[in-house]
């Protein structure tokens, strides 16, 4: 049995899809039917919605949503990339039974909705990513014919460079917010520092891009439908709570993990993600990091089976089986230089 049905068999006998939100008759299509690879990306973007929608927060996250509606159109430009709506969908699934057997018997579950909103949204800003890349070419082509000419200059390169992004109402900045959670899950990373150095280098982070489009889009909403911010329940005209306080402790440390979700080891080095305090972020760079099934590239067309990975949860560890050896070194790989994980076998 792969994966896909563990996972699905896990969900259906523990009665998790009411407290996520799940349409079970289309989930169990999603996750056991075969279908072309497009047919499949429209289902997941299809549960998503409605994820949000019983959720109550459909209006909430409905431009959110549309985010992940471009990767389909980027795909004629760069059939090279490698799927990340599939992918949203199926670490969010996994996460759910990581959650519910690693990190609440322990006392340190995620919230339901800041995990829909981690686990769903990680991925928006990876067309921002892509366009750097489809610049590279050219750019590339540019050095090549200067280098074979013998001429001495600098190479050149494209910047994407977000304006505004990080700027919310009131003058508020998106990476103070993120950096107060970065501070409270005892991480040493500089949001700041970070964020300049990918606009200075000329990359592009999609984690980076993806946390501060979520946050600046709900933000705008909050601001709409409380202009003043105010820490009491406001639930006109949508029937959503919009206090600030929610704003605060549930969309702002949301936004963070998925900040962190991409960083590189080096942001690591001295203080890795440890579940005793950043339970969210440890779940959200986890799932992301194991879910590597259906995932289809140029490298790997149709991406590996589901049938090559699987996962257990033995006296409260996690076992996790890879069939292929290098994805496998890959994987553990990660976690090891990421995370704090004594009790994540990779096997």
């Amino acid at each position: 049995m792969g994966i896909n049905a563990t996972i699905l068999d896990k969900i259906l006998d523990n009665n998790w899809g009411w407290e996520y939100s799940f349409d079970l008759t289309s989930f169990e299509d999603f996750m056991l039917t075969a279908c072309a690879f497009p047919e499949r990306q429209e289902k997941s973007i299809r549960i998503i919605e409605d994820i949000m929608v019983l959720h109550g927060k459909q209006e909430l996250l409905r431009h959110v949503v549309h985010l992940a509606r471009v990767e389909l159109g980027i795909r004629e430009l760069e059939p090279w990339v490698r799927d990340h709506v599939v992918h949203a969908l199926l670490s969010f699934v996994l996460g759910i039974t990581i959650n519910e057997h690693l990190l609440r018997p322990s006392g340190q579950n995620v919230d339901s909705f800041q995990w829909k909103l981690a686990g769903l949204f990680h991925d928006v800003g990876y067309p921002a990513q892509v366009a750097k890349d489809i610049i590279v070419p050219f750019t590339n082509q540019i050095n090549s014919i200067k280098r074979s000419l013998g001429v001495s200059r600098p190479d050149v390169f494209f910047q994407i460079v977000p304006v505004g992004l990080d700027i919310l109402a009131n003058e508020f900045n998106s990476l103070d917010i993120i950096q107060h959670w970065l501070n409270r899950w005892r991480l040493q990373i500089d949001a700041r520092r970070e964020y300049r150095e990918m606009i200075d280098s000329g990359g592009v982070c999609h984690g980076m891009i993806s946390a501060l489009s979520v946050l600046y889009v709900i933000d705008m909403m909050y601001q709409k439908y409380n202009p003043d911010r105010t820490y009491q329940n406001i639930y006109e005209p949508l029937g959503i709570n919009w206090n600030q306080q929610y704003f605060e402790d549930h969309v702002a440390p949301a936004c963070a993990a998925i900040f962190v979700h991409n960083l590189p080891p080096r942001c690591f080095q001295n203080a890795k993600i440890d579940r005793r305090y950043a339970a969210l972020p440890f779940l959200l760079r986890l799932s992301d990091c194991l879910q590597d099934w259906e995932r289809p590239s140029a490298i790997d067309p149709r991406g590996k089976s589901d049938e090559m990975f699987n996962i257990e949860f033995p006296l409260g560890n996690i076992a996790v089986t890879v069939t292929d050896p290098d994805r496998r070194r890959k994987i553990a790989e990660e976690i090891s230089n990421t995370l704090v994980a004594t009790d994540i076998i990779i096997q």
